[in-house]
């Protein structure tokens, strides 16, 4: 990991308006040193970039023959159908500048993605190795989205989801049954982290479970199943964003626990 990501997942995607999970930025960061480390090569990007929080994650993890693309409406807000976000060009491209060596090869395509094809993403900047959908949260946009990246995606390429499980939205997680039932889909859900879920295509889900298993097994919660599909559970309980709520509740399942509680008593009264 390069030190500008690392300052950026530690502290820099704090500063930038949008909403990323800190174990989810983790997460990621890991996933494309993964990438890297195994030769996944490909553009990196995301439909939905806002103020460009985890876009500029995606960025940082890019090689330098690679490109990136940024896909949103911005202040084209009526093509803004359901309101979700409202993305500003100027504080994205700010950010950008801010974070990016290399703001150049960034390619904007400012308009919905409904409006976008393959050919499109494939003449600015490639097949794509990783990228985030973060777009309108519409049944028909998800599907849209998910189909759009599908057709562009690189071998062993990563797609990530939001808001599959956000209660504001269950149009996404019907958006994600439609094109889970739809023959021509060819990606299968791997991983779930807060607020985000994570595909593959058919043939590289196993690769990607079983090194993200063991590099991650500290966080590794349960595999459940989603539409037929084996997913594996990562950080998702509150306890494991927090170092101390941790250690805590390692020592309620030892028999150092009454001890623990009573010296954490006795501390509590000496300090009033």
């Amino acid at each position: 990991m390069t030190t500008s990501r690392q300052s950026y997942v530690k502290r820099g995607n704090r500063r930038i308006g949008g909403w990323l999970f800190p174990y989810s930025a983790r997460f990621i960061d890991m996933l494309l040193d993964l990438q890297l480390e195994c030769g996944v090569q490909g553009a990196v990007g995301e439909i939905g970039v806002h103020h460009g929080k985890l876009f500029i994650l995606l960025a940082l993890g890019r090689r330098v023959e690679e490109a990136a693309f940024a896909i949103d409406v911005f202040d084209h807000q009526h093509l803004n159908l359901d309101r979700s976000g409202k993305g500003d060009r100027d504080v994205f491209l700010a950010n950008v500048r801010r974070w990016l060596a290399r703001p150049d090869a960034i390619h904007i395509l400012q308009r919905s993605s409904l409006n976008v094809a393959p050919a499109d993403l494939l003449q600015a900047c490639g097949p794509v190795r990783i990228a985030s959908i973060d777009g309108g949260h519409t049944e028909e946009c998800v599907v849209n989205d998910l189909l759009l990246v599908q057709a562009v995606l690189a071998p062993r390429g990563v797609v990530i989801l939001d808001d599959n499980f956000n209660e504001f939205w269950p149009d996404v997680s019907s958006g994600v049954a439609r094109y889970l039932f739809d023959p021509a889909a060819t990606m299968r859900p791997f991983a779930i982290t807060p607020n985000k879920t994570y595909f593959a295509a058919t043939g590289d889900v196993g690769f990607y479970r079983r090194l993200l298993r063991s590099r991650n097994a500290y966080f590794f919660e349960k595999t459940a199943r989603l539409f037929g599909c084996d997913i594996d559970i990562f950080g998702t309980q509150a306890y494991t964003f927090s170092l101390k709520r941790r250690v805590i509740e390692r020592i309620r399942h030892t028999p150092v626990a009454p001890y623990a509680r009573a010296l954490r008593a006795t501390m509590r009264r000496l300090a009033r």
